[in-house]
């Protein structure tokens, strides 16, 4: 999608339309001054004008546009600037999303672990607190599916199915799950009405409702042509032994058609272990050849993994792999720049600029 005019006009500066003139037609300052090719902008529809022009809402700023398609007033989109002489912007895909997520996941880096850890807790004591009664029954649900004796395949399913709408997969079949039941519950212990949680665990439930917003609005954004479609998730294991992020990248089909191969995928684990420390996991599969690695912090770490690949290789191999490597090492950087130099490369974007402000 490419919106934008010849020449692309900007009216007014604040919302509401102070300093603009009476029929509306006053110019603020120019585009290029108020906007930077490449930047990526937050836009909110605010309607149609009578020739057709689409009205956006960027940062307090009413631009008037062209759209080579319909947009919907009061929806929001992210937007790409493409040219700021005159003004093109056009849909930002996944870009936006992906910048977005940074910028909040950066702010508090655990802050996803301590809430689902949270919602674990809670679990176990929602039968007998009487201020989650309405809520116990979900909090089981939750517990039963992120954990387990043994692993289990469909439980991964079950859970992403409960962070991505609020329910069980069984019941998104059923058509019985509410879809922001899982916000509801958040924004519930949140508040913390019922004088469960305590400040931290408050605000990490909080934010976790964030986060998993984000990745719901970058998961559902449709990919570009020169984007590989990519998928990121948050992953808990039993116990409070680890909590992290899963990214998954399948090639492009153009990349495909390009070597004539089979179309293969990549699995990048960033996971936080109560014993292992900060632990990656790149596996790479294509047909029945899949390579993998692991990226420790430390040398102690790498000396107690390494001689157990041999192990795994030999297991993976046995269902159906006909090629299958790993290795170990460690790692030269944070897990948690390599996370956002990933999503970057993934989502094609220029680094994020995070700034730190200390008081």
């Amino acid at each position: 999608m490419k919106i934008g005019g010849s020449p692309f006009v900007l009216k007014g500066i604040e919302l509401p339309a102070s300093g603009r003139s009476e029929d509306g037609a006053g110019s603020g300052p120019p585009a290029s001054l108020l906007f930077g090719q490449g930047q990526l902008v937050r836009g909110e529809v605010r309607g149609l004008t009578p020739d057709g022009k689409v009205l956006l809402d960027i940062g307090g700023q009413l631009v008037e546009a062209r759209s080579e398609v319909a947009l919907k007033p009061g929806s929001s989109l992210w937007l790409e600037v493409q040219q700021t002489e005159p003004l093109w912007l056009r849909a930002a895909d996944k870009k936006g999303a992906a910048q977005e997520f940074l910028r909040q996941y950066y702010a508090d880096p655990a802050a996803m672990g301590k809430g689902l850890r949270t919602l674990l807790g809670l679990a176990f004591l929602s039968e007998a607190e009487k201020s989650l009664a309405d809520q116990a029954g979900f909090l089981q649900n939750f517990a039963n599916t992120a954990m387990g004796p043994e692993a289990d395949p469909d439980r991964v399913i079950r859970l992403l199915a409960m962070l991505g709408s609020g329910g069980t997969a069984e019941e998104n079949i059923t058509g019985q799950a509410r879809p922001d039941k899982l916000q509801q519950l958040i924004a519930f212990l949140a508040g913390d009405r019922g004088g469960v949680l305590g400040k931290a665990s408050g605000s990490a439930v909080q934010k976790l409702g964030l986060l998993l917003e984000l990745q719901k609005e970058l998961n559902g954004q449709p990919a570009s042509p020169q984007q590989a479609q990519f998928l990121l998730f948050p992953c808990l294991f039993a116990m409070g032994a680890g909590v992290g992020q899963w990214l998954f990248t399948l090639d492009r089909d153009e990349d495909q058609a390009a070597t004539g191969e089979e179309r293969g995928y990549t699995l990048s684990f960033f996971l936080e272990m109560s014993r292992l420390g900060e632990v990656q996991i790149q596996l790479r599969v294509k047909g029945q050849t899949l390579q993998g690695e692991c990226v420790v912090g430390t040398e102690a770490v790498r000396g107690h993994l390494a001689p157990q690949l041999g192990e795994l290789e030999e297991l993976l191999g046995k269902l159906g792999y006909d090629t299958v490597h790993f290795s170990c090492r460690v790692a030269k950087g944070s897990m948690l720049e390599s996370l956002k130099a990933t999503i970057e490369a993934a989502a094609q974007l220029d680094k994020v600029r995070i700034v730190d402000v200390t008081a």
